[in-house]
């Protein structure tokens, strides 16, 4: 017992059970299903859209660390640069050199395998110098190449013309001299080819801790490595990023392990990455590579696959509203793209005047419970038509941003003050028709009849904060406050726990399970208006159940611990944009 007891105690710079380890704007990384000596795993995936047609999805590789040429168990520890497969017979160890390349090395002794049943057309082959490129037909091409001595073989057995593909394939390292080994795996989107040169494993490494480190220090509220929340949540956003590549012409984001972030959550992660302004602009932009001829903004997409029939919600004015806040867009960004920005929600928000108020009341509607972004919130229960108060809460911050953005760029005060009017006119007509005292409700197309739920959904309007005016706000607050099926001990759950409806489990999103976006909105109205204290108390229990909970994507309302899904940059954006606002607040 005492040769496993080093097990227990390996270093792990972030939640990597579970996880992935890769380079900032990489499509291709490590993931670690599970990280436990015996239990551990480790496969190399794919982020690219074309995972959608492939029978393992995301998974190009299954690896496997070797002795001797026999399998053998593992556990897995991490550092920033580092991930190293740990045995009782050596080591193995993986870092990366850029978005394109990943080195491995091993032990004296050690070594590694890759596995993969090859599909119809894909194949391995030779290449130059001994390395050998895989070509995975609906993701990539890889490319590996030992150096330094050791080789890289797939053996000859690599076609099966009846089949048209390499079958069942078994990639292994070949030792050098001393018996250790140093492995280059390379990523292409078309046809691989072997590199002149590569890099040391030693300099590949410290170029990632390099980078690694520049996009930790630029933020101004990083309070050290030694702080585990913010360790993992900066980490979790450098390692995600994803550079432009194909039909994708901005940087994009992962949401979980193998899918990317949907539009509205791109538009919550610029607010988290502020301090890189660059890249935060860059997310807000990211939609333009799938808009609608009419300005509409698809849902989630990659370079490959896009939902366009629905959406998101609309919540680029509540980013640029926080962003503006804090700085000055034209001193920090291009004014192309500043201007490209406001021109891309301006056609959003008209389309939603315009495509989405069939009845003509001025208040727009959604068409399906997807489209909030709380997939089965409950307001749609009876209905899939509905005009929820949260889209008219976002589209009234939407045109005053609008307003705002118009007055930077110098559009004129008309122009303004157009956009201005939109908002306040919206307002006016959500307090006259969706407000009834204690919540606001949602609206029955074309019968204006008010729809109740027992949903998180009624409270969103507090993003509007103090626009509310103290009447209504004060009534919204109590009245969120004194719900106990709503408000728990780690946050404000989706649906009450009182509610008939309530199933915090597997893929029920929004019955249940406190979301980081209801916490984000909530927590950040609430902490800008003259109802603070509730703003602090609230966020204060969702950020620590977040750091004590691992961070979860869906957090369990009673437990606070993992609901559902690992967690992703989804919780590590609500994380930053709240403990942000938290320590803002109470510095006043």
């Amino acid at each position: 017992m005492d040769r496993l007891e080093k097990f227990s105690q390996l270093p792990r710079f972030t939640s990597i059970s579970g996880n992935i380890f890769k380079h900032r704007g990489a499509w291709f990384s490590l993931h670690c299903p599970n990280v436990e000596y015996g239990a551990a795993e480790l496969r190399l995936i794919t982020h690219h859209g074309g995972k959608m047609q492939a029978r393992d999805r995301e998974v190009m590789m299954r690896v496997y660390p070797t002795f001797e040429g026999r399998k053998v168990p593992f556990a897995i520890g991490q550092e920033a640069s580092c991930l190293t497969l740990h045995s009782l017979h050596g080591c193995v160890r993986f870092t990366a050199s850029g978005a394109n390349l990943i080195l491995a090395e091993g032990d004296a002794g050690m070594g590694l395998r890759f596995e993969k049943q090859m599909e119809q057309h894909e194949t391995v082959k030779r290449r130059a110098r001994g390395a050998w490129e895989a070509a995975c037909r609906c993701s990539v091409s890889l490319v590996f190449m030992g150096l330094e001595g050791s080789g890289f073989d797939f053996g000859d057995n690599t076609w099966d013309w009846e089949g048209l593909s390499s079958g069942k394939v078994a990639g292994v390292t070949v030792p050098n001299a001393d018996g250790t080994f140093t492995l280059a795996i390379e990523e292409f989107t078309h046809a691989g080819k072997v590199r002149d040169a590569y890099p040391s494993f030693e300099e590949a490494r410290a170029g990632m801790q390099a980078d690694w480190e520049a996009f930790r220090d630029k933020f101004t509220d990083y309070p050290g490595d030694e702080d585990r929340a913010h360790r993992v949540t900066r980490y979790t956003q450098w390692s995600y990023l994803l550079e432009p590549r194909g039909s994708l012409a901005h940087t994009m984001l992962l949401m979980l392990t193998s899918d990317l972030c949907s539009q509205w959550q791109l538009c919550q992660n610029a607010v988290a990455l502020e301090d890189h302004m660059d890249i935060a602009m860059e997310l807000l932009l990211a939609p333009l590579d799938r808009v609608s001829p009419e300005g509409q903004l698809s849902d989630v997409y990659d370079d490959v696959f896009c939902i366009r029939q629905m959406y998101k919600p609309p919540v680029h004015g509540w980013a640029v509203k926080e962003l503006m806040s804090r700085h000055d867009l034209l001193a920090e960004c291009p004014r192309e793209k500043v201007e490209q920005l406001y021109t891309m929600m301006a056609r959003w928000g008209d389309w939603f005047t315009e495509n989405r108020d069939d009845d003509g009341d001025g208040i727009p509607a959604y068409e399906h419970g997807d489209e909030t972004g709380f997939d089965d919130c409950t307001l749609f229960k009876e209905h899939n038509n509905v005009a929820a108060p949260d889209l008219s809460a976002y589209l009234v911050l939407l045109f005053e941003a609008l307003g705002d953005l118009a007055r930077l760029l110098e559009k004129g005060e008309e122009t303004a003050e157009a956009w201005y009017e939109k908002s306040r006119t919206l307002l006016d007509k959500m307090l006259k028709y969706m407000w009834d005292g204690r919540y606001f409700c949602g609206l029955l197309p074309y019968t204006g009849e008010k729809l109740r739920s027992a949903s998180c959904i009624h409270y969103i309007p507090l993003i509007l904060g103090d626009r509310l005016g103290k009447e209504v706000l004060d009534a919204l607050t109590d009245s969120l406050m004194a719900d106990e099926g709503l408000v728990t001990a780690h946050g404000v759950a989706s649906e009450s726990i009182f509610s008939d409806d309530y199933r915090p489990a597997g893929m029920c999103m929004a019955r249940g399970y406190i979301l980081p976006p209801a916490m984000i909105f909530l927590c950040g109205g609430l902490l800008n208006s003259s109802r603070r204290s509730e703003g602090i108390a609230l966020t204060r229990r969702y950020c620590d159940s977040l750091a004590k909970g691992n961070f979860p994507f869906l957090m369990h309302p009673l437990r606070g611990s993992q609901g559902g899904f690992f967690g992703g940059t989804w919780p590590c954006a609500a994380f930053t944009v709240l403990d942000r606002a938290l320590k803002a607040a109470q510095a006043e």
